[in-house]
């Protein structure tokens, strides 16, 4: 852990390292170079060097979570970027049909809803089943999601409506067993 104060209003920060493993190292060593045999630029030394540590910054103190408890929480927000990274692309949240800010918020508003309910559906259906394909999963929700939309509003009929999509993640979303390539679950 090293402190140091960053950016223009010199905030102070904490640069947390971990050391990786020897084989991750040289994965991101030969993703550097890959890199930069595409850019036409060659590796320096130190960038080549840092591929040995995980490296974080932070401006929480080090009496408020250690470098390990930094890192759990480095993985679950990267996590977290990915999911709305697929969201964003799935849902074309950067784009919009209108000119008027209001419209706009209500079609991103829509938008979410749109990739927020099938995952919320996922989770409840399938997530900790491994057996399940979760395409398959969005496909059935893709399929079913007339019969939500119309269920909005009315408990007993939505009720009903995630009753049937679950039942048809629990029966219709298995991924096949194989004798060659097994699964990886």
């Amino acid at each position: 852990m090293i402190q140091n104060l960053l950016g223009e209003q010199r905030l102070p920060a904490r640069l947390l390292l971990e050391r990786v493993p020897s084989a991750m190292a040289a994965k991101r060593r030969a993703q550097i170079k890959t890199r930069g045999r595409k850019t036409g630029q060659i590796p320096n030394r130190q960038s080549l060097a840092l591929c040995e540590f995980t490296r974080l910054i932070t401006n929480v103190p080090k009496t408020r979570f250690s470098v390990d408890e930094a890192l759990v929480l480095e993985a679950a927000r990267w996590q977290i970027e990915l999911l709305f990274k697929r969201w964003k692309s799935q849902a074309k949240l950067g784009t919009s049909s209108s000119q008027q800010p209001w419209r706009i918020l209500g079609e991103i508003e829509a938008k979410l809803l749109a990739v927020l309910v099938p995952h919320w559906v996922i989770l409840l259906g399938c997530w900790n089943h491994l057996n399940r394909s979760l395409i398959k999963a969005a496909q059935v929700i893709r399929g079913l999601a007339p019969l939500l939309a119309v269920s909005f509003g009315h408990l007993a009929k939505l009720t009903e409506a995630l009753r049937v999509i679950l039942n048809g993640l629990t029966h219709g979303c298995r991924t096949p067993s194989r004798r060659q390539h097994r699964n990886t679950w």
